[in-house]
């Protein structure tokens, strides 16, 4: 499954680029879709933020995200890295007591803020203090009111991009009058970017819906639902490290990190999954082996007894394969979601005993019997044993897919 995206360039005086606008798009065909800005945002944010490192669109340089009022008000915006956005509020957003004060708020956390083809409406001056930049229309703005608007505002802490420059004549004229940031077809066209992500169980996604809207939250409930679809624990992981601090614990478990959540951002995350699965059939080998692996390294964390926790072995063995899922390094993949330091000692560095517990799975899979044997024995388990194990977390991986 891909995703698609339109990615402009936002430039400096000396045409360098500083920042890059995305823009929603459902194909190759470089045109916004017939849909609302809603959707469209909601869509971009679960496809370029949850299924991937948005430093691989980006890499460091910030980006620009439409946001319609509604999306604003319902606080989707706040689950986003904030050293990494720009936050661009639509020009037909009602400037109202409400938005003012979300604005405020997204200014506290320590995002920037930009307003879209600035209309000059003078309502918008309430927000100005908590807004970092302003885009005019260059072609649909008069330049006299312009000039007038910046000269009124000499001094301030305001940056000023002009949008739509296709001249070199437009871009002299914009630099003249003040302005510091570009973007046009004179200097780039929107360029479309095929990604590969990956798809939502809508069962899962259905079920997950109805437990956040509970009057109180089932832990185990959860729990168990997201341990059986790696595409939603995966997405999950990414949606908690943009809301954590970096000084934050790390999660070793789901119901981790849903405590770490609560129910309102649990609502928020689960919402917006919701809103773009597509019900697409996961049942690959590799989806399926994932399964296996996370729930043999757990029944040989029970095994043990308190050399790890299961929960966290779990993870170790389902995210084992993400490396080729993605078909990203596991140094980068890691750098996204906020692991526990033996799980990613385990995926790195093959270190630990959780990188014992994948090692064994793996000497399993190929059928290396010398080796299972090996393993096998340093766990005090018996040949009979080992097999029943793996049966069971065959067993448990068929039954998840074919409920799916």
């Amino acid at each position: 499954m891909y995703s698609f995206v339109a990615r402009q360039p936002i430039l400096d005086h000396h045409q360098s680029p500083v920042a890059y606008e995305l823009l929603f798009r459902e194909g190759l065909n470089n045109q916004f879709p017939d849909v609302s800005a809603e959707h469209a945002t909601t869509c971009l944010i679960a496809e370029q933020f949850l299924s991937q490192p948005i430093q691989q669109l980006v890499g460091e340089h910030a980006c620009y995200i439409n946001f319609p009022y509604s999306l604003i008000l319902n606080g989707l915006a706040d689950s986003l890295p904030v050293e990494q956005v720009v936050i661009e509020i639509l020009e037909d957003a009602e400037p109202d007591e409400q938005l003012l004060e979300c604005v405020k708020r997204l200014k506290h956390k320590g995002y920037r803020l930009a307003l879209d083809d600035f209309t000059l409406d003078p309502r918008w001056e309430a927000f100005l203090p908590f807004i970092d930049i302003i885009k005019f229309d260059f072609r649909l703005t008069a330049h006299a009111d312009i000039s007038r608007f910046i000269n009124q505002h000499t001094g301030s802490h305001l940056i000023y991009l002009a949008e739509k420059v296709e001249t070199q004549q437009e871009f002299t004229a914009a630099k003249k009058m003040g302005f510091t940031l570009f973007q046009g077809y004179f200097f780039s066209r929107p360029e479309i970017v095929q990604r590969k992500t990956l798809s939502d169980s809508q069962l899962t996604v259905m079920q997950l819906l109805k437990e956040v809207n509970s009057p109180e939250l089932d832990y185990e409930r959860i729990e168990a639902l997201l341990n059986r679809d790696l595409t939603l624990a995966y997405k999950l992981m990414r949606y908690v490290n943009n809301l954590r601090y970096k000084a934050a614990q790390p999660i070793t478990s789901f119901r981790h990190a849903t405590i770490f959540l609560g129910q309102q951002e649990m609502r928020r995350f689960v919402s917006l999954v919701s809103a773009t699965s597509g019900g697409e059939n996961k049942s690959t080998e590799l989806y399926r082996m994932s399964l296996i692996r996370g729930r043999f390294c757990e029944l040989l964390s029970l095994h043990r007894q308190g050399w790890t926790d299961p929960a966290e072995a779990f993870l170790c063995g389902l995210f084992s394969l993400l490396e080729a899922i993605l078909d990203q390094p596991f140094a980068e993949i890691l750098a996204q979601i906020p692991l526990s330091a033996a799980i990613k000692q385990a995926l790195l560095d093959k270190k630990g005993e959780l990188a014992f517990y994948l090692a064994f799975v793996a000497d399993y899979e190929q059928l290396n019997w010398e080796r299972v044997k090996l393993r096998a024995g340093k766990m005090h388990l018996q040949e009979k044993q080992t097999i029943e194990l793996f049966l069971e977390s065959t067993q448990w991986a068929d039954q998840v897919m074919s409920a799916h």
